[in-house]
């Protein structure tokens, strides 16, 4: 019984810590005042949000068209474009960002079958190649987040 309650405490160990291991993006250390762009502040937040939460889509796990992880990636243009317009008020980081979220974008649009299959395929070129435009798309929007 005593050996069963010790796995158990380590599943569970194991369990919780993948689970805080996820990256998000938040909002730089900064009241929204001061933000360059505080009217995009809410639809940043609210993408940056949604590329956290369709992290786990990428583990496997097919993404049904009514989900929002469908529908990420003309999220993210939508935003980036409303930025792109105000690009003026942004540092030079921010209006860096918006080119490297642009790129990222397109480095990730042959992927989006990928993407819908839940981040797998049975060619590992394509896994790397899209798991790569994946993490250059989220880096790159937590700096124009953090910029913006």
């Amino acid at each position: 019984m005593r050996s069963s309650a010790i796995a158990l405490v380590f599943l569970l160990v194991g369990c919780g810590s993948e689970t805080t291991s996820l990256p998000t993006i938040v909002p730089a250390p900064t009241s929204s005042s001061a933000s360059p762009l505080p009217e995009l502040q809410p639809r940043l937040d609210a993408v940056g949000v949604l590329l956290t939460a369709c992290i786990p889509r990428l583990r496997g796990e097919p993404v049904d068209r009514m989900d929002n992880c469908a529908h990420l990636m003309p999220d993210v243009t939508g935003v980036v474009d409303e930025a792109g317009k105000q690009a003026a008020k942004l540092p030079p980081a921010g209006r860096s960002a918006i080119d490297q979220v642009r790129k990222a974008l397109a480095d990730i649009a042959p992927c989006e079958p990928w993407f819908a299959a839940g981040g797998v395929s049975a060619d590992g070129q394509l896994d790397a190649r899209c798991d790569k435009a994946w993490e250059e798309l989220y880096q790159s929007y937590n700096a124009l987040r953090n910029a913006a």
